[in-house]
């Protein structure tokens, strides 16, 4: 299974927060859509997805509707933040 990050151009510390909790959530991979390339905007989540981090102030409104209806669709939680590693941590402890 795996985690998606939408937005950021570096995203190590994001990584290493998923990665905290990978084992919780049973996430082996994390993949990364930039959200730069008017193209992203059409691409499809994974059937492996299982969290969405969308990272607020690095994509645009129209990607977010897109990714958020497509993991509603599959189930998947989705966190929005802000490129912080801190409010990413506190918003991946609230998940189950």
């Amino acid at each position: 299974m795996q985690a998606l990050i939408v937005g950021a151009d570096r995203v190590e510390t994001i990584r290493a927060e998923i990665f905290r909790v990978a084992d919780r959530l049973g996430i082996r991979d994390v993949d990364h859509w930039p959200g730069r390339k008017a193209g992203e905007g059409r691409r499809v989540l994974s059937a492996r997805t299982r969290l969405v981090v969308f990272v607020c102030d690095r994509a645009n409104h129209m990607l977010m509707r897109h990714v958020r209806r497509q993991a509603e669709e599959l189930g998947v939680p989705m966190v929005f933040c802000r490129h912080s590693a801190t409010e990413l941590r506190a918003r991946l402890e609230g998940l189950h």
